[in-house]
């Protein structure tokens, strides 16, 4: 009869554990909800919500659903930033290194910088410290981070026409940013980044980094090609008073930084430019002429065997205090024009293979080479 008794009350008991456990469960996205939203709001200039939360225990994950940040004030007609999910989750790869680290992916994430007249017009994100909201998110560091289907906008809603430039289809991956392996290496994070961009274009960006230092270090190499120059008109009228008929854009550029140290230079190609019609043009004469002047000062000056305007701007300096060589650079608008056209590509032979890390995927390696 005792027996009988205590195995009965065994079963109770379990039976308890398992629905206190349940509900536990049950009960824990509310308060981690409650928790991210509470870090969200104390964001210096912005503010934050989320819709849902799920929690994956067996993985180690959790992920926050429908994220949204905006400035606080409401001068700034769109969010700072908007996240269908984000997941937060123990990089299981470290363990292999002794290394408790975590990985974040964010999907269909959208960042919207603003221009304005005044600082609260206008959003960069500077004023608030993210890195300070992530570690009380998840406090271990963060050893790979990756975006996947991402939007980033520049806009600003007080010039006329308005400016709404964009790069989409954004994928980013940064691997080994707790630099667990590779120790020795200067750079021994790999970032890739590729995306579209308004004007149908191609942006990559490959390259190392090491963030463990107070001053990350980086060396990157961008290439943005197959850009059409009309897709930037909002942009170049609102500012510069002139639009283009035609023309395509390619960019390249190579960027180092060392103890706070900054050596690269940048090279933009135009091809295949017109900035003037007469006959379609519908602004006043006094902006035809101007746009005229424009016109005839690139076509004086550009390679006309390749049809092409180029230049290169030097870079160097520090983070404090960047040097452009101005004058080296109209010199070399000349040098492109007279003497030697430039070419569409790296001034220096890259070997991305040794540049990207072996986490990436084929694919990415695949496209870092083109």
């Amino acid at each position: 009869m005792l027996k009988s008794i205590r195995r009965h009350w065994g079963k109770v008991t379990l039976l308890l554990v398992i629905l206190l456990f349940i509900s536990a469960r049950l009960m824990l996205p509310f308060f981690v909800i409650k928790y991210v939203n509470k870090v969200l709001s104390e964001l210096k200039g912005y503010t934050g919500k989320i819709k849902d939360v799920d929690i994956a225990l067996i993985r180690g994950a959790y992920v926050i659903k429908e994220i949204q940040l905006d400035k606080t004030g409401g001068k700034v007609p769109v969010p700072f930033a908007k996240c269908k999910t984000m997941d937060l989750a123990i990089e299981w790869k470290a363990l292999l290194h002794l290394e408790v680290k975590a990985k974040v992916k964010l999907e269909k994430l959208v960042l919207n910088f603003v221009a304005g007249p005044t600082k609260e017009t206008s959003q960069s994100g500077k004023e608030a410290d993210w890195t300070k909201a992530l570690d009380k998110l998840l406090p271990i560091d963060v050893n790979r981070f990756e975006v996947r289907n991402g939007t980033v906008t520049y806009r600003d809603f007080n010039t006329t026409p308005k400016v709404n430039i964009y790069l989409d289809d954004l994928e980013l991956i940064a691997i080994n940013l707790s630099n667990i392996v590779d120790k020795q290496k200067v750079f021994p994070s790999s970032l890739y980044i590729s995306s579209g961009s308004i004007g149908g274009g191609k942006l990559l960006i490959t390259g190392g980094l090491n963030v463990m230092k107070k001053i990350p270090d980086a060396d990157l190499n961008v290439k943005f090609t197959e850009v059409d120059l009309k897709a930037f008109n909002d942009l170049t009228m609102a500012y510069a008073k002139f639009d283009f008929e035609r023309g395509k854009l390619a960019l390249f550029s190579q960027m180092s930084m060392l103890n706070g140290k900054i050596d690269g230079y940048v090279k933009p190609l135009m091809t295949d430019i017109k900035v003037l019609n007469w006959s379609k043009e519908k602004e006043p004469v006094t902006n035809k002429i101007w746009q005229g002047i424009i016109g005839l000062m690139i076509d004086v000056v550009k390679n006309h065997p390749k049809d092409q305007f180029a230049t290169k701007l030097e870079v160097h300096g520090s983070i404090h205090k960047k040097e452009i060589d101005v004058w080296q650079a109209v010199l070399n608008v000349l040098r492109n024009g007279f003497i030697k056209a430039f070419e569409k590509k790296f001034d220096d032979p890259i070997d991305l293979e040794k540049e990207l890390d072996r986490g990436l995927s084929k694919q990415a390696k695949k496209e870092a080479k083109k």
